[in-house]
């Protein structure tokens, strides 16, 4: 399951816990106060698991991106070690930045 339709669910998901505590709420109370307590709460915790969902999935492509840029630097990096003279100040630089 790719990311866009991982958080679709998840959205729809959330919609639809929320759908069912309005239904069950409005049967269950008389007033509207009531009710409206019951589904402010729901929606608090409902929206704060998605919100969370999206914070570690973005977490997570951020820290993808980052070791994929670390792993191509070091790449640039062994690959210029291995191409400088063994005395050459190219060589020095390389391993005083390593």
């Amino acid at each position: 399951m790719d990311k866009i339709s991982g958080g679709m669910w998840t959205v729809l998901g959330g919609l639809a816990a929320l759908l069912i505590v309005t239904v069950v709420a409005i049967l269950a109370f008389k007033t509207a106060a009531d009710v409206v307590s019951v589904v402010t709460a729901a929606g608090a915790v409902i929206g704060t698991l998605v919100g969370a969902f999206f914070g570690v999935s973005a977490g997570q492509a951020g820290r993808a991106e980052a070791e994929a840029a670390k792993d191509q630097a070091h790449r640039t990096l062994v690959n210029a070690a291995a191409k400088a003279a063994p005395d050459s100040p190219v060589a020095e630089a390389i391993l005083a930045g390593a």
